[in-house]
Formats: structure tokens, C-alpha cells, sequence
């Protein structure tokens, strides 16, 4: 019954919480130029976060580890620009971002992402395949 009821808990308080839109399963980055990264909140979360680029397989497709992308990230914004790690971004599938309490706690996560692909070719072109969808799917 506790358990039940911690678990009851657990899953309200993560229903108000931040919660990363993007990217996420449907939608990865680019190995071109700046991503961007989009969340939502609500007002009891904390101001700051610090974004945090991450692989599973750590060891073999980010072999130097988490990658701190933006620290002390305004979380009223709702999205932010992330510029590459200094290697570039990294090709691959597995990745997510975390949004973490702080640079010095990257393990306390606040929310993160679902696994997303990192993909070579142009932010551009991404966000005008994005853009024309949207505005064809709201047109119909």
C-alpha cells in the first residue's frame, strides 16, 4: 500500500514539473550550427537549470562524458539556443538532455529529454521542413 502510494506520489509530482519538448523521439538535432532546446514549467520548479548532453553509451560515443551545454539556463525562457560541445556535436542515436539542478549536481535531474538522434546536415533546413508542416497541418 505505501508503495503504491509513493509511486502515486512520485508520478503528480512529475506531471508539474519541467518537462522537455524538444528535442525528443520525433524530433533530433543536427550535427549543423546550433540546436535548440525547448521545455516547459510551472511556477514552484526552479528558476535555473543547467543542460546536460548525454548517451548511454557514454563510453564509446561520448567517450569525454556529459557534456555541459548552458548552465544557470533561465527556465522562464522556454527554450534556449545550445551551441556545439567544443569537439562539435556528436553523430549517433541514444542521446537526451538533462536538465539538471545545477552544474555542480548534474545528477539531480529536474526533467529529460526522451532518446533523440543527432544527425548530419543543416539546422536550416530542418527548421523549414519543421515550419512548412506546421503551417500546412493548421492551414488544412
Amino acid at each position: 500500500m505505501r508503495s503504491s502510494a509513493a509511486i502515486l506520489l512520485a508520478s503528480i509530482a512529475s506531471a508539474f514539473a519541467y518537462q522537455v519538448t524538444s528535442p525528443g523521439d520525433t524530433e533530433g538535432w543536427t550535427t549543423a550550427g546550433p540546436n535548440t532546446l525547448t521545455w516547459v514549467r510551472v511556477d514552484t520548479d526552479p528558476l535555473n537549470f543547467t543542460a546536460v548532453l548525454t548517451n548511454e553509451a557514454c563510453q564509446t560515443v561520448m567517450p569525454q562524458g556529459p557534456q555541459v551545454l548552458n548552465a544557470l539556463v533561465d527556465g522562464t525562457l522556454g527554450s534556449i539556443v545550445c551551441n556545439p560541445p567544443s569537439g562539435g556535436w556528436p553523430q549517433g542515436s541514444g542521446y537526451r538532455v538533462n536538465l539538471a539542478a545545477d552544474a555542480q549536481h548534474l545528477d539531480t535531474l529536474l526533467a529529460q529529454s526522451s532518446q533523440f538522434n543527432i544527425s548530419s546536415g543543416s539546422s536550416s533546413s530542418t527548421t523549414s521542413s519543421s515550419t512548412t508542416k506546421t503551417g500546412t497541418t493548421s492551414s488544412a
